[in-house]
């Protein structure tokens, strides 16, 4: 099920009929509970994820309009979906989600952003259910402590649905403004075979790509796994490689840039499992 095509068995897979039924596993689940959406920037490990592994489905994938400048989408929503259905509406401002692959669900935990902007920037309210308790939360943007990459909630969580803000315009213009976000992907980003998003952050002041770039390792192969050429901070499963394959390959780039640069890149795929 993950883009990268790797990793063992989840024990259990759950995928909810609604709110109430997520919030009913919670309460009575004894076991762990894990969280995947779209799986676009995940290592399942190879030995599998143990518990229970929840993945909202197509209840969940709502997108509707609020008002002329709102939009309400579910956790599962794919962020292409929603940036695409914006523009129907003629509302601008959610053209950068077009270039990200994942769900609504996922963008928000990570703040997921692409040329310049970001989750935090658009999103004004969030529902989540918090995977300890099992109960139905709600935040505003500013109290979801939005940083880099992350934001500052304590706890874990499951987010359920969004209300993202734009700005009315021409349908036109969002659409060239949607071209152009596509065009850019395709032109620097590999968008066939096994991939995922970004390896690494960038860190502060840096471009994780450049680093990569001029630590040696653009294009850098263990024989099943290489670093893309087109891109440096993606990762490619080219020839069945396995979980430990891509970490493996991963460690080695972070260990070249910090032996050249004294730089420790902070991974930005997630790696699941035990």
């Amino acid at each position: 099920m993950t883009w990268l095509n790797v990793g063992g068995q989840a024990d259990v897979l759950f995928k909810p009929r609604d709110i109430e039924d997520l919030m009913c596993l919670i309460k009575d689940a004894e076991l762990p509970i894990s969280v995947i959406g779209a799986t676009s920037n995940i290592i399942v490990q190879d030995s599998g994820i143990r518990g229970i592994t929840v993945k909202l489905g197509k209840e969940f994938a709502y997108i509707k309009c609020k008002d002329n400048s709102s939009i309400v989408a579910g956790g599962a929503a794919l962020l292409s979906n929603l940036a695409y259905f914006a523009g129907e509406q003629q509302i601008s401002g959610l053209e950068f989600l077009a270039g990200i692959p994942g769900t609504v669900g996922g963008g928000i935990e990570m703040n997921a952003g692409a040329y310049g902007s970001d989750i935090a920037s658009v999103v004004k309210f969030i529902r989540a259910v918090n995977l300890e308790d099992g109960n139905l939360y709600e935040f505003s943007s500013e109290e979801m402590g939005y940083f880099y990459r992350g934001h500052s909630l304590k706890g874990r969580w499951i987010f359920i649905e969004a209300e993202f803000k734009g700005v009315s315009s021409e349908y036109e213009l969002i659409l060239q403004r949607l071209k152009e976000v596509i065009d850019k992907k395709n032109k620097s980003q590999p968008v066939r075979g096994k991939t995922a998003g970004c390896i690494f952050k960038n860190p502060i002041g840096c471009k994780a790509w450049k680093l990569i770039d001029e630590s040696g390792c653009r294009g850098l192969d263990n024989g099943v796994a290489k670093i893309s050429k087109k891109h440096c901070n993606f990762l490619l499963n080219y020839n069945n490689a396995t979980a430990l394959d891509l970490e493996n390959l991963g460690n080695r780039v972070k260990d070249a840039v910090k032996d050249k640069f004294n730089i420790e890149l902070e991974w930005e795929i997630r790696v699941l499992g035990r």
